[in-house]
């Protein structure tokens, strides 16, 4: 088994901990956080060893390896880039129990929990997030740092820009678009275009405000 770092010491951190041993390939040995808080702390069995500043470290240990569980699409993204840079080798974490069609696209750094189904031609771009029980239809198109909730219904041909976030239960009708940076409230079911940065919820879903935008660090 190859050993690996989770970047994100919180709840995603833990799901990123249990798809990575359930698949057998890769062995969680240290959490970073950023949060000094959890610094010298032990989560899930695992020491949270400091944050950026030991990436050095690891790599001196002979560990290179690295996924960042962390919730926020843009931190995720950035994170990653920056743990690229230093050297670190990004991994993809995907259950086993999910489902993939052999004609669907996943970008790199990419973490797909159980029951989720990726279905035909179906693209996912890089550090996205597609959680358990998630269904991405067919032609379904994921940017990048996106982030797709559990129970999410992403019917065919759906759009989910970079960095928006579709949060646990909504659905969205065959074609529609949720614009970059947007977020689609739990429950909700989306039957129009979402507008970039918007945060719409409700049955059939409307425009509740709009969200700071979307900017890649």
């Amino acid at each position: 088994m190859i050993d690996v770092a989770i970047y994100g010491a919180g709840g995603l951190g833990s799901e990123v901990q249990d798809i990575l041993l359930q698949g057998g390939r890769y062995r969680p040995v240290v959490f970073l956080d950023s949060d000094t808080a959890k610094h010298g702390t032990v989560v899930a069995g695992l020491p949270v060893q400091g944050g950026l500043e030991r990436v050095d470290e690891l790599l001196r240990a002979g560990i290179r390896h690295i996924v960042v569980a962390i919730g926020d699409n843009v931190t995720r993204a950035a994170y990653a880039e920056t743990l690229q840079a230093h050297g670190m080798e990004l991994i993809s974490a995907i259950h086993p129990l999910a489902s993939i069609s052999p004609s669907a696209t996943l970008g790199r750094h990419v973490i797909i929990g159980p029951r989720a189904n990726i279905c035909v031609h179906a693209r996912l771009g890089p550090h996205t997030v597609v959680s358990a029980g998630a269904l991405t239809e067919h032609d379904n198109v994921i940017g990048v740092g996106a982030f797709i909730g559990p129970a999410v219904r992403l019917a065919g041909t759906v759009k989910v820009e970079d960095f928006a976030t579709v949060e646990i239960g909504a659905s969205v009708i065959p074609g529609r678009t949720v614009g970059r940076g947007a977020r689609v409230k739990a429950g909700s079911v989306v039957i129009r275009d979402v507008p970039p940065n918007a945060v719409v919820s409700g049955v059939p879903a409307r425009v509740a405000r709009s969200a700071p935008p979307a900017l890649k660090s």
